[in-house]
């Protein structure tokens, strides 16, 4: 059977049908496709992941950072360092699976580079630290919003729309967002830059009542 992009793009919006398209169809081959398995990874992958991961960030930043990034950050720790360093690899990554068509490996590794930034917020918990020790959860933003600096722009070629989005709320000048600047330094996220209130990324989709969530 064929499926016809036009519908996909009228139910899902195109910035979803396109990451499941180049998540779960290898180049140049055949897909599985079904409604159910469409919401599901939609939903765990961009709604659940990425958007709530963004959502979380940049809520913190915006009620305990007096609506901007924070103006002074303390040392990085070990995991700060190797979140910093697992994104700033990131792009070599991406391009080795686009030199190899493998697109679906792109998204495996962008997906992977969110399951370690929302394990990283998880264990740093910086909700707790603004009770505790305001300096590290300040740390712990910016090393957030820096990951997801990376992460908008290398998803721009999948998704131009909702990583612009994302970087908009970022604060990300739109005259940096191409790949060349994601290893500049005077590039990174700028302290004290202000931001605006967060909006959802992703809407969540229903899952059809014949379908176990």
């Amino acid at each position: 059977n064929v499926i016809d992009p036009v519908d996909l793009i009228e139910t899902y919006g195109v910035d979803p049908t396109r990451f499941f398209l180049m998540s779960e169809v290898n180049f140049g081959s055949d897909g599985d496709f079904s409604d159910q398995k469409m919401i599901f990874k939609v939903n765990a992958n961009l709604s659940n992941e990425l958007g709530n991961l963004n959502q979380r960030i940049m809520t913190l930043v915006f009620k305990n950072c007096n609506k901007a990034v924070p103006t002074e950050i303390g040392a990085l720790t070990e995991e700060d360092e190797a979140l910093l360093a697992t994104a700033a690899s990131l792009r070599e990554r991406t391009g080795e699976a686009i030199s190899t068509q493998s697109i679906d490996k792109y998204v495996q590794n962008m997906v992977s580079m969110v399951w370690d930034a929302n394990k990283y917020i998880d264990v740093q918990a910086p909700w707790v630290l603004k009770k505790t020790d305001t300096e590290r959860m300040n740390t712990v933003l910016y090393v957030l919003m820096e990951v997801m600096r990376h992460v908008a722009v290398l998803y721009q070629p999948l998704m131009p729309t909702s990583s612009n989005v994302i970087l908009d709320q970022l604060g990300v000048p739109e005259d940096e967002r191409e790949f060349e600047h994601l290893g500049k330094e005077e590039c990174k996220i700028l302290l004290g830059r202000e931001v605006s209130k967060p909006k959802a990324v992703f809407p969540r989709f229903e899952v059809p009542e014949t379908v176990e969530a």
